[in-house]
Formats: C-alpha cells, sequence, structure tokens
C-alpha cells in the first residue's frame, strides 16, 4: 500500500462525488499540484448521492450564476463524450396557472441568459413525449440542449478521478473518512483520517448530503439539508429495444406535482428497460438529517437510500388523483 501522505497542498474531503472528482480536475488543469484526495466510500463512490444521482442537465434557472454553470457542464460533459443531448420539457398543468407563469418567466430568464428555452403547446409536448395524456397540461417550456450524463455521473466522477491521478498531482485514498478537522489561526490546517494525519494549506469539503456534519467539525453549522425523495421504476419498457440508447424520450419535469420522469433506454444497457419516475414535495419536504443516515456497514443500499412503504411512495397520487403521473394511463 501507499504511505499515507503527512503534508499536502490541498486535501479533498469527498473525492469520490462528481463535485470532488471535479474540483481535483479543475485543479490540476490549472496547474494546481500535490492534491491528496480522501472518501470514506469507494472511489468513485458507491454510498453518496453521485452514486444514484438521474444525471439531469437542465438550463432553465431565474439566475444567471445557474444556468451559467449548467451550459458549462454541458458542454464539459459532451467534450469527453458523456453527454446525451435529448431535450427537456417542463409542463405547466390544467388550471395550474401559477406553475404556467413560472415557466413563462423561466423562458424569459433564459432567453436573456442565453438558453435556447422556449414555451410549447401541450400538442408539441405530447410530440415530443408520448406517454404524456395531451388533455392535462395546458403547455409549458422546451429546453433543446437539456440532456443526460451517460452513462452515469458515478461513471464520470470515476473517469476524473483516474485521468487526475495518471497526471502524478492527485493521490487518491478510497475507505478513507474524515474523523476530524485540523483547525488553527481562523482556518483549516489539515484533515485527521483512520490512516493517519495529513496537513494541508487548504482544504476542501465536497461532502455533499453529509456536508453539514463535517462543518461541524469545524465548528460551523452548515445550512443545508438532505432531502429524501421516492423513486419507483416501471417496467419492464422495451420501446427502444436493440437502439443502445441510454436514453430515448427527452426528459419530462412536472414541477407543480414534484414530479420528474423519464425512460432508461436499451433493455439491454446497463440500466435499460424502465420508467423511471420520482418526485420531491414542494410544500411538506422530506427533510433528512445527515446524522440519521445509516452507515454504510448497516445499509442494506447505499446509505443515500432506503426502502419505503407503498403508502409513502403513493401519497402524492392519493393528494392529486389518479393522474398523479403523466404517464400513469400509459404503464
Amino acid at each position: 500500500m501507499r504511505k499515507f501522505p503527512e503534508k499536502a497542498n490541498i486535501v479533498i474531503v469527498g473525492l469520490g462525488g462528481i463535485v470532488g472528482a471535479s474540483v481535483a480536475h479543475h485543479l490540476i488543469e490549472r496547474g494546481w499540484d500535490d492534491v491528496v484526495g480522501i472518501d470514506t466510500s469507494a472511489i468513485p463512490t458507491d454510498i453518496g448521492s453521485t452514486s444514484h444521482a438521474s444525471d439531469f442537465c437542465y438550463t432553465t434557472s431565474n439566475d444567471f450564476m445557474s444556468v451559467w454553470t449548467t451550459l458549462y457542464s454541458i458542454d464539459f460533459y459532451e467534450r469527453l463524450g458523456h453527454y446525451a443531448r435529448v431535450g427537456g420539457l417542463e409542463v405547466a398543468r390544467v388550471g395550474d396557472d401559477a406553475r404556467m407563469e413560472e415557466i413563462k418567466r423561466r423562458v424569459s430568464s433564459g432567453k436573456a441568459f442565453g438558453t435556447r428555452s422556449h414555451l410549447v403547446t401541450p400538442a408539441e409536448i405530447k410530440a415530443k413525449f408520448p406517454l404524456i395524456e395531451e388533455s392535462v397540461v395546458q403547455g409549458g417550456l422546451w429546453d433543446p440542449d437539456a440532456g443526460l450524463v451517460v452513462p452515469r455521473s458515478q461513471t464520470v466522477a470515476g473517469l476524473l478521478v483516474e485521468n487526475a491521478e495518471k497526471t502524478g498531482r492527485l493521490r487518491a485514498f478510497a475507505n478513507t473518512p474524515a474523523l476530524e478537522l485540523v483547525i488553527g489561526d481562523g482556518r483549516s490546517r489539515g484533515v485527521v483520517t483512520p490512516r493517519g494525519t495529513i496537513g494541508a494549506d487548504i482544504v476542501i469539503v465536497c461532502t455533499g448530503i453529509w456536508g453539514r456534519q463535517t462543518a461541524a467539525m469545524a465548528g460551523e453549522d452548515l445550512p443545508v439539508m438532505p432531502i429524501d425523495h421516492p423513486l419507483v421504476f416501471f417496467g419492464p419498457y422495451t420501446e427502444f429495444a436493440g437502439t443502445g440508447k441510454d436514453i430515448g424520450w427527452p426528459l419530462l419535469r412536472d414541477q407543480g406535482n414534484s414530479a420528474y420522469m423519464r425512460d432508461t433506454g436499451d433493455p439491454t444497457t446497463a440500466e435499460g428497460g424502465m420508467i423511471e419516475w420520482g418526485y420531491y414535495e414542494e410544500h411538506a419536504p422530506r427533510l433528512v438529517h445527515p446524522r440519521d443516515l445509516l452507515d454504510k456497514s448497516q445499509a442494506r443500499l447505499s446509505p443515500a437510500q432506503r426502502d419505503l412503504e407503498m403508502d409513502q411512495i403513493m401519497a402524492p397520487g392519493a393528494r392529486d388523483g389518479a393522474d398523479a403521473d403523466p404517464g400513469g394511463a400509459r404503464l
């Protein structure tokens, strides 16, 4: 085994996720060296949200920074050969005029920020996403540059770390949790791990849903909280059999119902042959304190996942009626 370093210019805590991996890539691209990355899990992560992300990229937002970073990300992933520019829809249901007004604002913002998003009619939505019930929607927006990181952001995270290690400027240590941060003169000076303490000029925290716990090591209360959201897969779905595609239809957001939907492409691909449907509650989000997430050794699934009962999954359907899923009649 490699000797664990006692000093580095930069330590990245949480290298295994897409954020930590991207930070390492961009630091090295800009000339930094002697970078050490650690992660409590495997690298790429097998426990964090990157390990089961839906991998969407949408350029629709009302603030310039979010739009700029998304456009940069799309270009970045595409240059790596890991982006499917399938386009994305956001729809407003009949009767939800407030959501339609919000969609119009997003289109206006998008035009001001340099995106190609524009309004579409119910008929155009149906033509782009045949699973939807045209009579249920009053309109929406079409983002032609939206798409999916393929085959998964977890794969891309691993690729970024692998390429960074090849430069000799990054040393990566999996299964190496940060036990505490070394603080001196009002700033982080290093990280304590089970393998030893490593001093650093700069410590970068990329621990995602566990970020609040990491910040607490420095005496800070980071105001972020993981959101638990149900996710259901329907299948088998064979529409794209034999195509080799990771995704066939465009992405779909039905945010007035807190829902999103995508297919998983060719049944012969790694995760193909399914319809993925998930949602986040806008008005009563499922907050989960990171201290309540199970340890990797205790969890049947990734600690960032857990099983839900059927009544928990179907709660929005009970609240909004049997048409909660715009494609439900077709599945």
